[in-house]
């Protein structure tokens, strides 16, 4: 312990914040890379080929969110906005659909799709909800979306 000086936090300004989004693509492509080293391209070219590809997507989807973070941050730092001060959230054209829980809570949903056991959806603000298809009230859902004429169907 003789070696080791407390050197405080690092000085303000000198990290910059990371979206949580990024940090777990970054985790994801690190994983990516690894199976890439890993994967013995003679016998496993198959996986090898997947793994690739996901790691170019996964490389896209962080330099595009990054870009609209740095512009966002350009465009605060020189006070110009890309809407006024009393201007609301845009409204998605779309239909809006109701995702039942098995909680007893009920979730709006501007776009909904299933992937294997997972329902995802969009909800109005734009985020992404993962839910297991086991935890959602299919039969609550079908009832309150037919009761807005909307079509709501998710696998078994």
């Amino acid at each position: 312990m003789q070696n080791y000086r407390f050197t405080g936090p690092p000085p303000p300004g000198s990290i910059k914040p990371v979206d949580p989004v990024v940090a777990e693509l970054r985790q994801i492509q690190n994983t990516l890379l690894s199976i890439l080293r890993k994967a013995n391209y003679g016998e496993d070219y198959e996986t090898a080929l997947a793994a690739a590809a996901q790691a170019i997507a996964n490389a896209q989807t962080i330099g595009a969110i990054t870009e609209r973070l740095e512009a966002a941050a350009a465009a605060k730092a020189t006070g110009a906005s890309t809407t006024p001060n009393d201007a609301k959230p845009p409204v998605p054209d779309g239909p809006e659909y109701s995702v039942a829980l098995k909680d007893r809570t009920i979730e709006a949903a501007t776009v909904y799709w299933s992937d294997g056991r997972m329902l995802h959806y969009l909800t109005p603000q734009g985020s992404h909800v993962q839910v297991r298809l086991d935890l959602v009230d299919r039969s609550l859902s079908e009832r309150i979306n037919r009761a807005k004429n909307l079509e709501f169907r998710v696998p078994e």
